[in-house]
């Protein structure tokens, strides 16, 4: 369902974003199977991020979240500039609170998966 709506979604950022490889289907699945479309990425990343910041103490999330290095592939992608800077407020939370390093990749991947592992009935509460 998409929770959206396009006067909310300007202006729009663009970034990219490594992913892991073996994530980016998955992904299309569950935007298809959220009821996005291809063109509607953007919305789809809106709300996974939004889930993600309504967690209690989601920085931990993003703090654990670990990748190995060759695994992943460049996705480019468009969130709102509200977001864009919700993101970037979120890497520097976490640095100064968890004390480790941290980018705006990172707060993506940990949004894509906690949507992925809700998807399949896996979500850990925060």
């Amino acid at each position: 369902m998409i929770k959206a709506n396009n006067d909310s979604l300007k202006p729009v950022k663009r970034m990219a974003v490594r992913i892991p490889i073996r994530m980016i289907s998955k992904i299309e699945d569950n935007l298809l199977d959220s009821g996005y479309n291809k063109k509607q990425r953007l919305y789809w990343f809106e709300d996974i991020l939004k889930e993600l910041f309504e967690k209690e103490n989601y920085y931990n999330l993003i703090a654990e979240e670990f990748i190995e290095a060759g695994t992943t592939k460049i996705v480019n992608l468009s969130i709102t500039a509200d977001t864009f800077k919700i993101v970037n407020d979120t890497v520097k939370y976490v640095e100064e609170k968890e004390v480790t390093k941290t980018d705006r990749s990172s707060v993506i991947r940990t949004a894509i998966l906690q949507r992925l592992l809700k998807a399949s009935g896996q979500q850990l509460g925060v």
